[in-house]
């Protein structure tokens, strides 16, 4: 390679080539620190883009909250129908989803040798009601017959004075006055054996009334057990289920059906562990929280829940159900949905939906004033987004029949402007132009 450069630079062409390439580079140098040095390029000036939003404004006020929720029916006594009778089915009346009076006879067991008791029973009570019959007549002849043994006594008392009198003056024998005597003790006997059947008669009475009402109480004994062959309604509700068929037999404590008792009805909704407090408060003051189905039928609740069970978000609230005053085919486990209205609350504003964001924000309007180098068209002042963290209290229907969430804030003032339209991109500081 030296050996080259050294003839290159020997030959005077190769000397002219070294020059012009030197003067090219040169030429290049220049031109980049010419480059290098110049002034910047300025970009573009960018315009700040205004978000078109509606707006609102808004006065707290006392409004009445409701919210649609879902419950089940429910029945708080259902009953299962059982006997304690061994016997035939005979005939079964119903069945499931049928809805009965109180007292309709649901299905009828046999009762043919429970009526050979019943007619035993009843000659046994007959018999005994004779014996007690006979037992007064026998006392109200004892009762005549008193006087009689009474006056013999004392006939035979007065006849005994007499002899004895005569036995001292010697004018009889003491084998007469003996006589008299014994006759006088006897009558004494007789009177007073007699005033003792009379004096027990209370006892024997007593006893044979005791039997009869025995043998009454058996003959009823036996007419309950017939009654129990036919199986009743307790009450007003839709048969739920039916266990036996013609010709079964039934089991002493056996269900022979279920049925739902329907002024029982009520209906279990999980209510926003939020208004539990509230719905307690009212609860306790005797103030009435009312719900309204999608037909029109008025509900009251009746109590709630003691805790807020695993896995659920809120609390059980019990409505209760009038089937009579609703639909009476409405079936246990149906869904159905309430509008629930809650007690009045104090200094609540109601937005539409699109005015609510995620975690429970909305967003008011603020005016800022605009310094001179970044004034729009001369406004003098632009509009800027405020996130309020708010409180949902619940839903209402506004007077235009919109939908509309009850909310409330104490970042919340009387005349400000809230926005309802829902943005992508919503935070605070954003600029903003009110429709």
């Amino acid at each position: 390679m030296f050996a080259r450069l050294k003839l290159l630079t020997a030959n005077p062409r190769g000397r002219r080539f070294v020059a012009g390439t030197g003067f090219i580079a040169a030429a290049l140098l220049a031109s980049m620190s010419i480059f290098a040095t110049g002034p910047n390029p300025q970009p573009a000036g960018r315009t700040e883009k205004a978000w078109p939003v509606s707006v609102m404004e808004v006065v707290p006020s006392p409004l009445t909250p409701t919210f649609t929720a879902y419950g089940r029916v429910e029945s708080s006594n259902v009953t299962h129908l059982r006997t304690d009778l061994v016997a035939e089915v005979e005939n079964v009346n119903v069945r499931e989803g049928d809805w009965v009076e109180k007292g309709d006879v649901l299905m009828t067991l046999s009762d043919r040798e429970l009526q050979l008791d019943l007619l035993e029973r009843q000659a046994e009570l007959k018999q005994l009601e004779a014996n007690l019959a006979s037992t007064h007549i026998e006392q109200e002849m004892f009762e005549e017959s008193t006087e009689h043994f009474r006056s013999m006594r004392e006939v035979a008392q007065k006849k005994l004075e007499r002899h004895q009198d005569l036995m001292a003056k010697r004018l009889i024998s003491q084998g007469l006055l003996d006589e008299v005597t014994a006759q006088a003790n006897q009558a004494n006997i007789d009177y007073q054996t007699h005033m003792r059947k009379l004096a027990d008669f209370p006892n024997r009475l007593a006893a044979q009334e005791a039997a009869v009402e025995r043998a009454r109480a058996q003959v009823g004994q036996v007419q309950l057990e017939i009654d129990k062959t036919r199986i009743t309604a307790p009450f007003r509700g839709p048969i739920l289920s039916v266990f036996v068929a013609p010709g079964d037999r039934s089991n002493i404590g056996a269900t022979l059906a279920d049925i739902a008792n329907a002024d029982a009805f009520e209906v279990r909704v999980q209510i926003p562990e939020r208004f539990g407090s509230g719905l307690h408060e009212n609860l306790a003051a005797g103030r009435t929280v009312t719900a309204r189905t999608e037909d029109g039928v008025l509900l009251t609740l009746s109590r709630l829940s003691g805790q807020v069970k695993r896995g659920q978000s809120g609390l059980d609230a019990f409505f209760e159900l009038d089937a009579r005053r609703g639909a009476p085919e409405t079936a246990l486990g149906r869904m159905l949905e309430l509008s629930i209205t809650l007690p009045e609350e104090d200094a609540v504003i109601a937005l539409p939906v699109q005015s609510i964001y995620e975690n429970d924000r909305i967003y008011a309007i603020r005016d800022v004033a605009v310094d001179d180098g970044s004034q729009l068209d001369g406004a003098g002042q632009e509009y800027r987004l405020e996130a309020i963290t708010i409180e949902r209290v619940g839903e209402a229907q506004a007077e235009d029949g919109q939908h509309r969430i009850l909310v409330r804030s104490p970042a919340i003032s009387a005349g400000q402007k809230i926005i309802t339209t829902q943005l992508p991109r919503a935070i605070s500081g954003l600029l903003v132009e009110p429709a």
